[in-house]
């Protein structure tokens, strides 16, 4: 990145004091920032609360510092229940460093919140408390009760942060507090700060949304308590962090294109901390260093240039002579530079019942931008959750730990007190994108989840020793998709019996049809196993609450609104069920053998072939493609055999025993079997327990796979006549949205529309050949006020959001 290069050039031909002694960390950083870039994720959703029944659209947008990301290509997306248990995964390609998709909320939600995590594979290799994650509210309450029952608040809490880490002994120093309740949301504070005697020292109060700040020399041998009160009155002691005896103390000041720093030694053991350093990185670059000499004075100070920088965090760390770092502090650096400004125009408004509107987007220059737009019922949507945005989070909450209350607040103007209470959040938030031990011993990140690209075709051969594989092998792959494009390729041999390519996109599923260029019968010997090398997600995370929501008087509307919205869906629902006609499984009795029976004399031998097993015909059933798996396929089918699948991971019981698993009659494990495609399965015998088939007697009961010979292998396509086939799981599939004409003469139209979402486009682009796009869309039956957002970024990284209201 030119512009972090540029501003240390300058930094080190003019700062002073000057250049830096660890060359070791300096190289280290430069590795980090040039190899392992970290990456954060804005979600735009199309509105604030939802309804049961009611559709999450979102539009993701992936950074690496202050640029679009360029890096990763899939995109994970995971909603879960308050108990943490994951309700629905998706994952979705990323392209222009952005990702979109849906989540369905069902109908008979129980749940008032929803937990929205996103990340990217990449970004697991970190840090995961910079993963985006979301409490999604979902107004489920019954229609008479006058609120959304959320338990209140219980406990007051305070912490004391020293600006630089510590206090020490004889050293002045900022002391920054944050003050909340016990679900994180701040409260306001006043109080006094006393000595060991009692003796009051200072007071102290919040300023802004529970934060605030006071200066302070403690004695030798102080120990500081603050007495407060809380919201409520209630009054409160708690002690502050202990002061050392010998330390050294960082000040930062922000002001225009310049940051001024001082740092201060105690006299106590001025010989580990005559000579220091002081450097600063943003985005992982090193921007600035220089070296401190406090050997004939105890304080010394100089100035950070960050004009030339890009807007976001800085982080300026200490360290001794021994190079450890003794003193840390982030600041924020704002240079207002960080927006660039579309137009959004009103071309045509009509806010009556089904009224048609018009806006008009335009984008004076010429670089590319990609925005998502959403158009909702802002009295069905309201402002009591719309705390956070595009801009605040990818300057702010996406490079700091923690919660920050109301985060675009800190972007609102640029007034000297706004900036004064984002200095607040700095001093409150703790920033360690680097374990400074590790870099001085030159240890670098293990990646465990490297960058994807796209999904792949990872092909693994089994049940032949890899000299079947011949020399030069590799495999034709046509790719046949949803809507009947097809897609060749080339599928390389990797090692032994693996062979694999990247760089394919396609969504729901697909039909793979292939043959291997050398040994051409290697498919019908073996059994070939497909994968897409998508990352399967977490099993469970941590349980979520949503915190106290302090319904007032003017969310009565709100919520009533949405209570009527919910109980017409439910009341329609059952009209569109009854036109959803259930197959019923017809029982063909008669003494000749079954298809079933057939396929068991033609693919099973030995102890196989015989006992008193269940037989599934997966040739001839014609909804087995609907399975994403053999056990899902299986559940509910044999009685006794429990199955129990959460994502990935599937456990099975049988009489208190585990069943034996068989691919071809060769025993493998159950993620092997999973692994396999129903579409590649022709025949399953299920033995139960005590059967005596198969490696030690069959105990758990014994499941035997058996995959495709070449006669079985039904083709729907002459093209692909002498080919074997498999399914392909490709990206979640897409959801159109769903936006009525009502100029044109629809049956649909009859219905009634009660939309709280009347407009979502996730892919709005403009470039140098298109500056404008007109949108147009309907009011529903029931909306007096529609609200407007509009989000994106350009290629440069600039940010823009633009809210508007029309009534």
């Amino acid at each position: 990145m030119n512009h972090y290069q540029i501003r240390l050039l300058i930094l080190l031909a003019f700062s002073s004091p000057l250049i830096i002694h660890a060359q070791k960390i300096d190289s280290m950083m430069n590795i980090y920032a040039d190899n392992f870039p970290q990456e954060k994720v804005y979600v735009h959703f199309d509105k604030n609360v939802y309804n049961p029944g009611e559709t999450i659209w979102y539009k993701a947008y992936v950074f690496t510092g202050a640029d679009p990301s360029l890096a990763g290509k899939n995109f994970y997306i995971e909603l879960s229940d308050g108990n943490g248990t994951i309700v629905q995964r998706k994952t979705a390609p990323i392209a222009e460093s952005s990702a979109s998709g849906s989540f369905d909320i069902p109908l008979s939600i129980k749940s008032s919140h929803l937990h929205f995590r996103a990340y990217t594979t990449w970004m697991m290799n970190f840090d995961t408390a910079f993963m985006f994650e979301k409490e999604i509210v979902v107004l489920n309450t019954p229609k008479d009760s006058p609120v959304v029952v959320t338990k209140p608040a219980t406990e007051r809490f305070i912490q004391f942060f020293p600006e630089s880490g510590d206090m020490v002994e004889g050293l002045e120093s900022n002391v920054a507090f944050k003050a909340t309740d016990n679900f994180g949301l701040p409260i306001n504070v006043k109080g006094e700060l006393k000595d060991a005697s009692g003796k009051t020292i200072l007071e102290f109060k919040s300023e802004h949304d529970g934060l605030g700040k006071f200066l302070v020399t403690p004695d030798k041998g102080d120990v500081l308590t603050a007495v407060w009160k809380d919201d409520l009155g209630a009054e409160h002691k708690t002690d502050l962090p202990l002061i050392k005896p010998s330390g050294t103390v960082l000040k930062l000041i922000s002001a225009s294109k310049k940051v001024f720093f001082s740092v201060a030694r105690s006299s106590a053991d001025s010989t580990s901390f005559n000579h220091l350093t002081i450097i600063a990185h943003m985005h992982q670059h090193l921007v600035y260093k220089a070296k401190i000499n406090l050997s004939e004075s105890f304080m010394s100070g100089g100035t950070i240039p960050v004009g030339q920088l890009p807007s976001g965090v800085l982080e300026v760390t200490v360290f001794n002579n021994n190079d450890l770092p003794v003193a840390e502090r982030v600041v924020f650096v704002n240079n207002h530079d960080y927006e660039f400004s579309p137009e959004l125009r009103v071309t045509s408004k009509s806010i009556v019942r089904r009224g048609r509107n018009e806006i008009e987007i335009a984008v004076p220059d010429t670089l590319k931008s990609n925005f998502s737009i959403s158009i909702t019922d802002a009295d069905a949507d309201g402002n009591k959750f719309n705390d956070d945005n595009i801009i605040s989070r990818l300057l702010l909450t996406g490079d700091i730990k923690g919660y920050v209350h109301n985060p675009y607040y800190y972007f609102s103007d640029s007034s000297d007190s706004v900036a004064q209470h984002l200095d607040l959040v700095m001093l409150t938030h703790g920033w360690r994108r680097f374990k400074w031990d590790q870099l001085e011993k030159g240890k670098l990140p293990v990646i465990k989840y490297p960058e994807q690209y796209y999904l792949s075709a990872n092909v693994e051969v089994l049940g032949v020793d890899p000299t079947r594989v011949a020399k030069g092998e590799s495999m034709n792959l046509i790719i046949k998709k949803k809507d009947s494009t097809t897609q060749m390729i080339q599928v390389p041999h990797l090692s032994a019996l693996k062979f694999g390519a990247t760089g394919l996109i396609f969504y729901d599923t697909a039909q793979g049809y292939y043959q291997f260029n050398v040994n051409r019968k290697l498919s019908s010997e073996a059994a070939i196993v497909f994968t897409n090398g998508l990352y399967n997600g977490y099993k469970r995370i941590k349980p979520t609450s949503l915190p106290y929501i302090n319904w007032t008087a003017a969310d009565s509307a709100l919520l009533k609104k949405n209570r009527m919205i919910t109980a017409e869906m439910k009341r329609v629902q059952p009209l569109f069920d009854q036109k959803v006609k259930t197959l019923e499984t017809v029982v063909v009795k008669g003494k000749e053998k079954t298809a079933a029976q057939k396929l068991s004399e033609k693919y099973s031998s030995g102890l196989f072939s015989g006992g008193d097993a269940h037989l599934f015909d997966l040739v001839n059933d014609k909804f087995v493609n609907a399975y994403p798996d053999i056990f899902t396929y299986l559940q509910g089918k044999v009685a006794g055999l429990q199955i129990n699948t959460n994502g990935q991971n599937t456990t099975m019981t049988w009489r208190g025993s585990t069943p034996t698993v068989y691919l071809n009659e060769m025993q493998t494990d159950i993620s092997q079997i999973k692994n396999t495609p129903v579409s590649d399965i022709a025949l399953v015998k299920v033995f139960p327990p005590g059967s005596g088939v198969g490696f030690g007697g069959g105990g758990g009961g014994t499941i035997v796979v058996y995959t495709k010979k070449g006669g079985d292998e039904q083709r729907d396509d002459a093209s692909f006549k002498g080919l074997d086939r498999t399914r392909m799981i490709g990206y979640s599939s897409i959801k159109e949205f769903y936006s009525p004409n009502y100029a044109q003469l629809n049956s649909e139209n009859e219905a009634i529309d009660l939309r709280t979402t009347l407009y979502w486009n996730p892919l709005v682009i403009t470039d140098k050949f298109n500056k404008r796009v007109t949108i147009q869309f309907y009011n529903n039956d029931i909306t007096k006020k529609v609200r407007i957002v509009l989000e994106g970024i350009n290629e440069n990284g600039k940010l823009a959001r633009i809210e508007k209201s029309l009534q």
